[in-house]
């Protein structure tokens, strides 16, 4: 009946040959559309019979279809995930050293700055009065001490006299370079090549010793910390290859762990991870959460199968392998043994071998010894 109607639909088709093509365009939709109606028909008509029998696609198949996949040796690896933090050892929060007004403050946040770079200077004029006092009485000093020495040298005076414009001119030349280091800590310079961050101080108002000033980081000492479980102790170690990726990127990076810590925290029961960054990104910001996955497990040949084929029984996990008996192809329950599973993926120990040829799709419909057939997906 239904061959029939479709016969009727494609000589309507045809006779339309010597219409307009607008015509024509209106008659094939018409008959796409009286298509569609049937498919639905046939969908619902099969949905129904199925309903009420459920064994009628298998009657009407015979066979139950099925795709394969062979069991081969493959690199398998398992890796867990923890989450860590950026951090930089280079990371520091700057000081005044002594207390005075700020004078000047030559940087802005996000600046690069060089090891040494002047940052901010506070008023020394007391302090630059006092080294120009002492460089006058050192150059007294210095000239006293000479003439003693030339007098001395021809043993005319006292020895005394000699010793004390000795001990004169070395006492101010220690005061002087003590006084000079004392002027260093009124200027505020870089201590490492980084960026300036967070600056704190106001031109013109008092800093207090210990008053914050600003903060500097290096992009090129940015590394992830992260807290591992002490479950992992004895996986991991130094060198050993680490993916990570940021939840604000869309992309995963690939790194190397740099230390592994000796300490359990007794709180958390874990231990600290490093893990390097690439030198000199500014993508990177201090305390941004990224997600690491560590490599804890690797086999260079393992047999794998795909996680969703394995099933249960009272004996515990099996397969189905396809079996050839009296030239018919029939489905073989196998028990194995499994290891590790990651990404879909599981690590079978025992049971199978290479070369094995197991049910894929339709794994769910066979039973032990029942005949299937291979098929392409799109007949499943």
């Amino acid at each position: 009946m239904k061959l029939s109607y479709l016969i009727l639909i494609i000589g309507s088709f045809t006779a339309c040959g010597n219409e307009t093509l607008d015509g024509k365009k209106q008659q094939l939709n018409q008959l796409r559309a009286k298509i569609i109606e049937l498919n639905h028909e046939i969908e619902e008509l099969e949905a129904d019979i199925l309903q009420n029998d459920p064994g009628f696609r298998r009657l009407e198949r015979q066979h139950i279809l099925i795709s394969t996949l062979e069991v081969y040796a493959q690199p398998f690896e398992h890796k867990f995930e923890v989450r860590a933090s950026v951090a930089s050892r280079k990371n520091v929060l700057i000081s005044a050293e002594v207390s005075g007004r700020i004078e000047n403050i030559y940087v802005s946040e996000g600046d690069q700055v060089r090891k040494g770079q002047r940052l901010i200077t506070l008023d020394a004029s007391v302090l630059q009065n006092s080294i120009e006092e002492l460089k006058t009485d050192l150059d007294l000093a210095t000239t006293v001490y000479q003439k003693r020495d030339r007098l001395w040298n021809q043993n005319i005076g006292s020895e005394l006299q000699y010793l004390e414009a000795k001990n004169r001119m070395e006492t101010l030349q220690r005061r002087l370079a003590t006084t000079q280091t004392q002027l260093k800590q009124f200027r505020l310079v870089a201590p490492f090549n980084g960026v300036v961050d967070n600056i704190q101080a106001k031109l013109g108002e008092m800093a207090l010793f210990g008053y914050p000033m600003l903060r500097i980081l290096s992009v090129d000492a940015m590394h992830l910390e992260a807290d591992v479980s002490e479950k992992y102790l004895g996986r991991l170690k130094k060198g050993d290859s680490v993916n990570f990726y940021f939840s604000s990127f869309d992309q995963e990076l690939k790194s190397v762990i740099t230390s592994i810590g000796h300490v359990i925290n007794p709180q958390n029961r874990t231990f600290s991870v490093d893990v390097a960054l690439p030198a000199g990104s500014i993508l990177y910001k201090p305390n941004q959460i990224a997600i690491l996955k560590i490599r804890d497990y690797y086999q260079t040949s393992a047999l794998v199968v795909p996680s969703k084929l394995i099933q249960q029984d009272s004996q515990g996990d099996f397969i189905y392998a396809v079996d050839t008996v009296d030239n018919k192809l029939k489905a073989k329950k196998i028990h194995i043994t499994t290891g590790k599973s990651y990404q879909s993926k599981t690590e079978v120990t025992a049971g199978i071998e290479a070369g094995m040829v197991l049910v894929d799709a339709g794994h769910r419909e066979v039973t032990e010894g029942a005949l299937v057939q291979i098929a392409t997906r799109e007949l499943l």
